[in-house]
């Protein structure tokens, strides 16, 4: 057994076995079966012979009392109702992506990158820089491209006015 087949679920048998974690077999009715693979929201083909989803995924109102064991005084099993459903800390995404958090900080993580890359300064150049209690006339030289020259420029000219 390894791990639950919902998309986002981190739970696997070797990390759980020892917190009473159960995992369910697919059901064998086609119609329950293709709801519950539609829940899990892979990008690839699940395996519905060996493939398991975790207890986390269903209601408490999902499962049925074990009454045979708990005459007996065995161990009570957790066993779902025939209609029961994953509904419960599923993927948000219906397209079969992953929205792990990982892939998520993943593409932040882009989307800062190519903000940095944007709002550099590609080219050096030799400008003006206004001094803060002298006049724009003193020069003093600083390393800066074209185009944020200009923006100084044009505020500047903005605050003389």
């Amino acid at each position: 057994m390894s791990g639950c087949a919902v998309a986002t679920c981190p739970n696997y048998y070797r990390k759980t076995k020892d917190k009473g974690v159960i995992y369910h077999m697919f059901p064998v009715c086609p119609n329950q079966n293709k709801i519950w693979i539609s829940k899990c929201k892979r990008l690839h083909h699940i395996n519905v012979k060996y493939a398991r989803i975790c207890i986390d995924h269903f209601r408490p109102s999902d499962c049925m009392d074990d009454m045979k064991n708990r005459l007996l005084g065995l161990n009570e099993k957790t066993i779902l109702k025939p209609d029961a459903v994953p509904s419960v800390n599923l993927p948000l995404q219906d397209n079969g992506e992953d929205i792990s958090s990982r892939s998520e900080r993943k593409r932040n993580r882009s989307i800062l990158q190519d903000a940095k890359i944007r709002f550099k300064c590609p080219s050096p150049k030799k400008t003006y820089e206004k001094p803060a209690m002298e006049p724009f006339t003193t020069p003093a030289t600083k390393n800066i491209c074209s185009s944020c020259f200009e923006t100084q420029k044009d505020n500047a000219l903005l605050l003389d006015e």
